[in-house]
Order: structure tokens, then C-alpha cells, then sequence
């Protein structure tokens, strides 16, 4: 049997994104044609390159769907005036496929302009589940561990 991640990202991509990357951006969830040379990972180490993150189904392997939206964040403007864009994935990854999309998420991190939690990983084998925080110099993946409750909210 296969493991599988669930991965969630949730980032503002800078304003200033050039035109070509915002237009890797859009192909990646689906949105777009594929650019003539996508540079968002390493294609050819990885056979072809495809959308990633085009969502739009039920999950193959987590409750919810794998959904994808990138819109202009038009009520949060930066401190320069420009507008940053949104962008939120849900996705499900094989295996086979988690470095390929590791090396898309570093790529889309290297134009975010979000600081510290951005998102998280979960394993299917393990159910282990790991934060992404971003910061100047890139970013971590945080280990969750069990933490002590500091209160609890029980159905009737």
C-alpha cells in the first residue's frame, strides 16, 4: 500500500510576482496553459511536468477535497500599496511524487512574502503531521508533537 501526504498551504504571494511566475502559478493549480519552459522544479529529474496543484476532486487518500484558488488580496494591501495575491492548497500527494511538489512549494515560498506558519504536512503511514514555517532564509518543516490540553470542548 502507498503512503500519501496531505498537504496545506495557505501564503501570500508578493505583489511585485513577475508576470511569468504568476503565470507558472495559475498553470500549477490548473488555471492556465503550461508555460514554455516551467521553472518552479526540477521537470526533467522528474519525467514531465504537470499541475500539481489543479485540485478540483475528492481527496484520494484524506476526508475533504484537494482544492486550489489564488486571488488578489485586495482588502490587505503590503505597506507599499501593492496587492499581494492569495493563495490556498489542499492537495493529496503520493509518494512517489512528495519531492517534486517539495521542490513546487520551495519555489512558491521563494515568492511569498508571508512570515512564520504557512501551512502543514501529514503522512498517512505515520499520521505524523509536520507545520511549513516560512522565514527570510526559506523554510522548516516543525515536527508536531502531542502537547499538553489547555481545554477541551465536549459534544452533548
Amino acid at each position: 500500500m502507498s503512503d500519501y501526504y496531505d498537504l496545506y498551504l495557505a501564503v501570500d504571494l508578493s505583489p511585485d510576482i513577475s508576470e511569468p511566475a504568476l503565470q507558472e502559478v495559475r498553470w500549477l493549480l490548473g488555471q492556465a496553459e503550461m508555460p514554455s519552459a516551467p521553472s518552479s522544479a526540477d521537470w526533467k529529474t522528474w519525467g514531465y511536468p504537470w499541475q500539481v496543484f489543479a485540485g478540483g476532486s475528492a481527496s484520494h487518500a484524506f476526508d475533504g477535497a484537494d482544492v486550489s484558488l489564488l486571488v488578489p488580496a485586495v482588502d490587505r494591501p503590503g505597506g507599499d500599496g501593492g496587492v499581494p495575491w492569495a493563495l490556498t492548497v489542499r492537495t493529496c500527494v503520493h509518494e512517489d511524487e512528495f519531492g517534486v511538489v517539495m521542490e513546487v512549494v520551495d519555489w512558491l515560498l521563494r515568492h511569498a512574502s508571508t512570515r512564520g506558519w504557512a501551512g502543514f504536512v501529514r503522512d498517512t503511514a505515520s499520521e505524523d503531521i509536520q507545520h511549513i514555517v516560512r522565514h527570510d532564509g526559506g523554510f522548516d518543516l516543525v515536527d508536531v508533537r502531542s502537547a499538553e490540553k489547555r481545554f477541551q470542548i465536549a459534544w452533548a
